[in-house]
């Protein structure tokens, strides 16, 4: 392998999708015109998804985040802003900016005692994903209970108070499944989120009761992505899924990111393995399997320890993901040296499937 000038690896996937959302605090790009009445399309042909998108859209999604334990003391003492302090000017410059937020956010004190662990964090520490130029959270995981249906109502409010948008749960199924649209650059982005990891069945958001969205009725994850694309320039689901502490995606993953690509999604980006696993193209289009731990508490160790920020990069209808190593040190998201980087680098590269790694892009294997 040639020596690595940047520590990214970059997967393009050179296909052309069926379409192609504005980030809090950034301007979406302006819809240019479309020319003279007698050049402009007729009303029943859709526009090009390279007419309509003003310039290439930058999106980070970040993995399983945490402000419970040593982590919520740091925050005590260095401020909410501190876990975040070397990755902030990164996240900031990417045009939204998404993770999983796997935390209850409440003071409530009865536990679902379903959970073997129960994770809560403080209002205040939404602060400094805030500021670190985070957009949205996803709430599709199999924490966000863990204070049973008052933590889940507590978590929604502070989300919404602390002005970060929420996907994966709500007050009832309807919001559980909402794909919220973005506007980025002229082109229309969809964002998802649901889980397939859950202490009960009782978690579902159903009809009249507030819950996460469930990957465990396929059919209904598979509906909401076919209603979300229909109407966007690219649709991206964030799914919670898979073993924990496994670095393989099993085959039933393997096929439901196939289903869910098929069903209009232009990306699948995963979690809850809390370590890194590979990537793979469906089609042309990317799944990341699992993105690892993003922010936890410094008993992780490890590979559960080993992070990044994924890169997805919107253009004309095509969808390219890259990722920056990054680590989980004393309570903070860290860079390290250029050796850990290219090494990991490399390990992902192992790991992925039918993804090989060219001219620092990684293209799906003919």
């Amino acid at each position: 392998m040639e020596k690595w000038s940047k520590p990214l690896i970059v997967l393009a996937a050179a296909v052309m999708l069926n379409g192609c959302g504005a980030r809090a605090g950034h301007s979406a790009g302006a819809i240019p015109a479309q020319g003279s009445a007698s050049h402009a399309p007729p009303a029943h042909e859709a526009v090009p998804a390279s007419v309509k998108q003003t310039k290439p859209i930058e999106m980070i999604f970040a993995g399983d985040t945490m402000m419970d334990g040593s982590v919520k003391e740091a925050i005590r003492v260095h401020g909410a802003d501190y876990p975040f302090s070397q990755i902030k000017d990164e996240v900031g410059r990417a045009d939204y900016a998404v993770l999983n937020l796997e935390t209850s956010v409440t003071e409530a004190k009865d536990k679902d005692l379903n959970q073997r662990f129960n994770f809560k964090s403080s209002a205040s520490s939404l602060k400094g994903i805030k500021n670190a130029g985070f957009d949205m959270v996803s709430l599709g995981n199999n924490h966000v209970l863990d204070y049973k249906e008052r933590g889940l109502r507590d978590t929604l409010r502070n989300v919404e108070k602390a002005g970060l948008r929420h996907v994966g749960a709500g007050l009832n199924e309807e919001e559980a499944f909402h794909f919220e649209t973005v506007k980025l650059n002229g082109a229309t982005v969809k964002i998802g989120a649901v889980t397939r990891f859950m202490p009960t069945t009782a978690w579902n958001a159903t009809a009249d009761k507030p819950g996460v969205a469930s990957a465990y009725e396929p059919e209904k994850l598979l509906a909401a992505i076919r209603s979300a694309s229909a109407g966007a320039d690219y649709t991206l689901v964030f799914i919670h899924w898979g073993v924990e502490n496994t670095t393989s995606p099993q085959p039933w993953q393997r096929e439901l990111a196939a289903d869910m690509l098929d069903a209009g999604a232009s990306a699948v980006i995963g979690s809850h393995p809390h370590v890194l696993q590979g990537f793979e193209f469906h089609e042309g289009k990317p799944i990341a399997y699992s993105i690892g731990n993003f922010l936890f508490p410094d008993y992780v160790k490890g590979k559960k320890a080993d992070t990044g920020l994924l890169k997805l990069t919107l253009d004309k209808g095509k969808v390219g993901i890259a990722f920056h190593p990054l680590a989980i040190r004393h309570n903070q998201i860290v860079g390290r040296d250029a050796t850990y980087e290219a090494a990991q680098l490399r390990y992902l590269e192992d790991l992925s499937v039918g993804a090989v790694l060219h001219d620092r892009t990684f293209v799906e294997r003919k």
